[in-house]
């Protein structure tokens, strides 16, 4: 099959399960990656013949809970509801199954996994034309905001390539870093991940500030996201997309679950076996001290 024939199939199959952005890269070396000792930092590390990545973004701007809004309710994120915590893979996989019986290569990035992470998938992203790094560190899109979940393939299957990156548009704004509660973001475009609340309620070590800040928040922060302007419309109203329309049947019993009186009750097998599904990885230890943090401040 020619490589036109091949990209319009993976187009057809992208749109068939619910991806809503798609986006082919140059799968060159990424010579600004930060971690320089990583695999990730040259696709070829992973596949030696490396010639294209593809780059997915599934849109999960409508997956919230209007409860968030009541202190007694354990709020998440978005990202945390979709299933998406490390990376778009179920959707991929039949893309990856075309690639083969072409007879090509194709590897998925799944950080899930031990050595699955083969992409920087925000840098990818980028060269793919899918949107600009915000200041908050975060991948924007004109379209979607930052509320996009990627997921990527490398693969040695020579694409037509996206030549043109998205200008950045954040100019001088900084809504995002004057709102991080714990400072995460002094430095343009560099996430402090130590200061990151997200990242401080995933993990063990919990300095007493956090206690001050986390509110009702069990796992993940959004504030930088939910302060950037161009998540305004999505917060206001967001799209209808497959994704949103199939978790707007969820919405009740999601609320009813999340409560905090709920959540404090929630045995480790009960955790796993109702929240498994989201392949967070976070240990129910953690999950279980972050909810009671959150009904101390019920009680405060």
């Amino acid at each position: 099959m020619e490589k036109n024939n091949i990209q319009q199939n993976i187009r057809k199959l992208a749109e068939y399960q619910g991806i809503d952005v798609l986006g082919f890269a140059d799968a060159s070396e990424f010579k600004d990656y930060l971690l320089k000792n990583s695999k990730r930092q040259d696709p070829k590390l992973s596949l030696s013949d490396a010639k294209t990545i593809i780059v997915v973004g599934v849109y999960i701007g409508g997956l919230i809970l209007p409860s968030w809004v009541k202190s007694n309710f354990g709020r998440t994120s978005r990202l945390f509801l979709s299933g998406f915590f490390n990376d778009v893979v179920k959707q991929i996989e039949p893309i990856s199954a075309l690639l083969k019986n072409e007879g090509y290569t194709a590897l998925i990035c799944d950080d899930s996994k031990s050595g699955g992470s083969i992409i920087p998938l925000k840098q990818a992203a980028i060269r793919a034309g899918i949107g600009w790094q915000g200041k908050h560190s975060l991948l924007i899109s004109r379209q979607y905001g930052t509320f996009l979940a990627l997921g990527g393939i490398i693969t040695n299957a020579n694409l037509e390539h996206n030549d043109q990156e998205e200008t950045n548009r954040c100019k001088n704004c900084k809504k995002c870093q004057e709102a991080c509660p714990l400072k995460a973001l002094e430095n343009d475009y560099i996430l402090n991940k130590d200061r990151c609340l997200s990242y401080i309620l995933q993990n063990d070590n919990m300095p007493e500030e956090v206690k001050t800040v986390s509110e009702n928040r069990i796992i993940d922060c959004e504030i930088c996201q939910q302060v950037c302007p161009w998540n305004a419309k999505h917060i206001k109203q967001p799209l209808n997309t497959q994704m949103t329309l199939t978790f707007q049947k969820k919405i009740a019993a999601w609320e009813d679950f999340f409560t905090l009186t709920n959540l404090v009750k929630l045995t480790e097998h009960n955790y796993r076996k109702t929240l498994g599904h989201l392949n967070t990885g976070i240990p129910y230890s953690i999950f279980y001290r972050n909810v009671l943090m959150a009904m101390e401040h019920i009680q405060n």
